[in-house]
């Protein structure tokens, strides 16, 4: 009997290690893709679209995003958001953040990017109290 509840105990301990592994992962992906505080200096946009989008390896497989866009604010800023919300939550920031959206101009022979930025509002999908997805800026 003993035996039988030891074996429970650890597949339930190794079901939340791997919830645990595939949320941290989403949250570390996202953060890859999305936030660059303080923002990397380039001598313009464009340049500053081109080298991150690379560097940050948002493109897989030679298919190029259409847009991505990078907040320049600490990643506890909007990590707070989401706390105490609900799995699959939208929330969106009081505050405007400085932005940076890239914008697909040309995708062969090479992703070729331009880009802008703004202060906007930023919205993203919440996941056991991370962000998990970058829904839109406002």
């Amino acid at each position: 009997m003993a035996m039988r509840s030891l074996w429970w105990t650890a597949v339930l301990l190794l079901t939340l290690i791997a919830c645990t592994c595939t949320q941290n992962a989403r949250y570390q992906r996202f953060l890859q893709q999305h936030v660059d505080y303080p923002k990397t200096r380039y001598p313009n946009n464009a340049r500053y679209c081109q080298a991150m989008l690379v560097r940050r390896r948002v493109n897989i497989r030679g298919i190029c995003k259409p847009t991505n866009t990078f907040v320049h604010t600490r990643a506890s800023n909007l990590r707070t958001i989401c706390t105490n919300q609900p799995d699959g939550a939208l929330r969106g920031t009081r505050r405007r953040f400085p932005v940076t959206v890239c914008r697909l101009i040309r995708s062969r022979p090479t992703c070729t990017y331009t880009g802008r930025q703004f202060n906007h509002r930023v919205r993203v999908n919440c996941e056991r109290g991370f962000p998990v997805h970058l829904s839109t800026t406002y």
